[in-house]
């Protein structure tokens, strides 16, 4: 049956675990797509204002160029031999039809960018042409300055129109056309895409593994809280379930009875008494750790621990006296310690180490109660030379329903709630507790709470 539990466990937090890897995943999916998109229309945006910055540059340079040229009525008579190597006048003769010179064939080429050229009349006739003018592109529209062509191809163009005006009267003569491929712009894109579209996958993988081993790390306390309060509810069902049962076997042994005297009636009564008397201190441990953990208390008053102690040392003192142990209290007279808190939470922090300390501390043996302030800070210690606590079992001490030697605590008569109820109140007072022990030695738990005052 307990293994049944705790498979079902395992599955239901390896379920949620998966659904919130998945969750996590998808989260991220949808915001690294939406980033490899912005991010890939920036660059592309980037390259394209470049490109045409570069495009317009040339354009103008050329533009000058030419009008620098044009003759009186508005024919070009010559090219700068420097800018316009290739520029081939309709009509005339060329060393090559739309290819570059190779007498001008520089590193500052301006057709080393795929560039062509082409000079319109006003009514649009071809004038002159310079560069490789791709086939099957289509006629430029001189209704707008800025075109995207592509050729028969499908590969794309960008070219720039800009108005030839003569330099006499300013009279408008004809158009150059400045155009140049998209190739490499394109091919850069592509490449851009490609190592979006192959990095994706691979980052959602690490996604992937660092959402599991989050979505770990995040149900962790989750699982171990809840397989605490499993432990904690069987813990306590069973610290309940023993003096009922105590109490039913009893009282049915004497149902059965045909009569009973008064004496046999009185032993009845008392068993059923210390029975219920260890329920009644067992669901008060419980309900007091229960408003400790939700730690809504009320705010707390000045409170003197030399007080406190003496109380403790007084009630205490007659136990100890019985079975054969001294104790001790130590404590500074004055300045008075004074920590802000609730006396009888206090009280009941001490009385619960001592009462450990008594129950573990052999005949003949000796408690210690010490109380110094250090730092701002009150520390209580409660010295024993007792059986000592073995180092594994130091870490757990403090755990509820806890017991080293749980056939002699249970003879006891202790539920195994006392250190785990000083360890809550010792948090709630913004304070902690620790032991340190030695196996045959002995134990001293120290008790640190911050001081409010110390008045000297």
């Amino acid at each position: 049956m307990a293994w049944d539990t705790g498979s079902k466990l395992n599955r239901l937090f390896r379920r949620s675990r998966w659904q919130l890897t998945g969750w996590y995943t998808g989260v991220m999916a949808v915001v690294l797509a939406i980033s490899a998109l912005g991010m890939y229309e920036a660059i592309a945006h980037a390259h394209r204002v470049a490109a045409d910055r570069e495009l317009k540059s040339v354009a103008e340079a050329v533009h000058d160029n030419l009008e620098k040229s044009l003759t009186a009525k508005g024919q070009i008579e010559s090219g700068s031999p420097e800018l316009l190597p290739s520029l081939c006048l309709t009509g005339d003769p060329c060393l090559a039809p739309f290819e570059h010179s190779q007498n001008h064939s520089h590193p500052g080429d301006l057709y080393s960018g795929n560039y062509y050229i082409r000079v319109l009349s006003t009514d649009g006739t071809l004038v002159a042409i310079a560069g490789d003018y791709p086939q099957g592109l289509s006629s430029p529209d001189v209704s707008s300055s800025w075109q995207s062509l592509r050729d028969g191809s499908g590969h794309s163009y960008r070219q720039i129109i800009l108005p030839l005006y003569a330099l006499d009267d300013q009279q408008l003569v004809g158009r150059v056309v400045v155009g140049r491929s998209m190739k490499d712009f394109a091919a850069y894109l592509d490449t851009v895409r490609w190592n979006m579209a192959l990095g994706l996958p691979l980052a959602l993988a690490l996604i992937a593994a660092a959402g599991w081993w989050l979505a770990g790390v995040a149900l962790e306390p989750v699982q171990m809280s809840y397989r605490n309060i499993q432990q904690f509810t069987a813990d306590a069902a069973h610290e309940l379930r023993t003096p009922l049962a105590a109490v039913q076997a009893t009282t049915e042994s004497v149902i059965r009875l045909p009569d009973i005297s008064d004496a046999e009636a009185r032993d009845t009564l008392q068993v059923i008494a210390r029975q219920n008397h260890r329920l009644v201190s067992l669901v008060s441990d419980l309900l007091l750790l229960s408003r400790l953990d939700i730690q809504t208390s009320t705010p707390g008053l000045a409170c003197c621990l030399q007080d406190i102690l003496s109380d403790i040392d007084e009630e205490m003192a007659a136990l100890f006296m019985a079975k054969g142990i001294g104790l001790v209290l130590d404590q500074p007279a004055t300045p008075p310690l004074v920590v802000i808190g609730h006396a009888e939470q206090l009280y009941r922090l001490v009385l619960n180490v001592v009462s450990n300390a008594l129950q573990h501390t052999p005949a003949n043996g000796k408690v210690t109660i010490r109380l110094k302030a250090v730092d701002k800070h009150a520390l209580i210690t409660v010295e024993d030379t007792g059986v000592g606590i073995h180092p594994d079992d130091q870490a757990r001490i403090f755990d509820r329903f806890y017991r080293i030697e749980k056939d002699r605590s249970r003879q006891s008569g202790g539920a195994g709630l006392g250190l785990s109820i000083a360890l809550a109140i010792a948090q709630t007072h913004g304070g902690s507790i620790y032991v340190k022990s030695a196996v045959s030695k002995g134990s001293t738990f120290t008790i640190k709470l911050p001081l409010v005052a110390l008045v000297r």
